[in-house]
């Protein structure tokens, strides 16, 4: 595998308040640890990828300054410096980033991507690999799946996979116009892009709606007592079960500013050690 997902970045209004919401659903409590947070970002600790929280701002007339209200990821990948090189051949725009060594650009949905040396090493501190969430996917929606699966697999040379579908497949379309994967095991982890399915949530019965907006997806160690959790502090959510996914149960839910997350679990066998 040439590339893998090293960071993702969730776009907030009120840093506090959110960082102590994905604490609160990813880690059961709020965090003090704030070495690494500003007034611009913060950052969530206990999973095995980089979860960092930007605040929005209104930053017309400035240059250089990107602004997404989407959550978007970094992929760490191999040879950075002749992607760039190929990018340039392709006329392709991008925004370097001197502190981070890493490039910003759209794909052709207008999902911003991050992209870093593979081997770059992370800017967070790993006090130990017992990981209390593991990340698991982000949803990109994009107007047209197949030219942004083609963009990725001509930029970046990553290499499309094939959706598997459960048995008890719920009201999903995984035709590969409307559902694509880059994956990064067979446990469906990695980046999924779909195309908006206005009816999805209608058809399903569901309170959100995934294919509207993008999401990112954390794999947690007990789905049955998350849901607990929720219906204690009257947190409305969607309880997929098994749909769209082997073995993955899904759970769909709001944070504090609109976006929506998916929270899972592998109910076969545990992915997180």
């Amino acid at each position: 595998m040439n590339w893998k997902l090293s960071r993702i970045s969730i776009p907030v209004f009120d840093l506090e308040k959110s960082k102590n919401f994905y604490n609160f659903l990813l880690n059961d409590k709020t965090s003090n640890d704030k070495n690494l947070d500003t007034n611009e970002e913060c950052f969530v600790f206990g999973g095995d990828i980089e979860l960092r929280l930007y605040k929005l701002k209104n930053e017309l007339g400035k240059d250089n300054i990107l602004q997404s209200r989407r959550t978007f990821p970094t992929i760490a990948l191999n040879e950075l410096d002749l992607i760039t090189k190929d990018l340039d051949k392709n006329n392709i725009n991008y925004s370097f980033n001197k502190s981070r060594h890493s490039i910003m650009l759209q794909e052709p949905g207008l999902n911003y991507i991050e992209l870093v040396e593979k081997d770059q090493t992370t800017q967070l501190p790993q006090k130990d690999f017992n990981y209390i969430w593991n990340f698991h996917h982000i949803n990109l929606e994009c107007y047209d799946v197949r030219l942004s699966v083609n963009f990725l697999n001509e930029n970046f040379n990553m290499t499309e996979g094939k959706w598997l579908a459960p048995p008890e497949l719920g009201d999903v379309n995984i035709n590969p116009n409307q559902l694509a994967i880059f994956n990064l095991d067979n446990n469906h982890s990695g980046i999924h892009i779909n195309k908006a399915d206005f009816l999805f949530s209608w058809r399903n019965k569901f309170i959100h709606n995934p294919t509207i907006g993008g999401h990112p997806a954390f794999n947690i160690k007990d789905i049955n007592q998350f849901l607990i959790k929720l219906e204690k502090l009257e947190i409305p959510f969607t309880d997929a079960k098994v749909y769209a996914m082997p073995d993955i149960h899904q759970v769909y839910l709001f944070d504090p500013n609109a976006n929506i997350i998916e929270i899972n679990q592998n109910i076969r066998k545990t992915q997180i050690k």
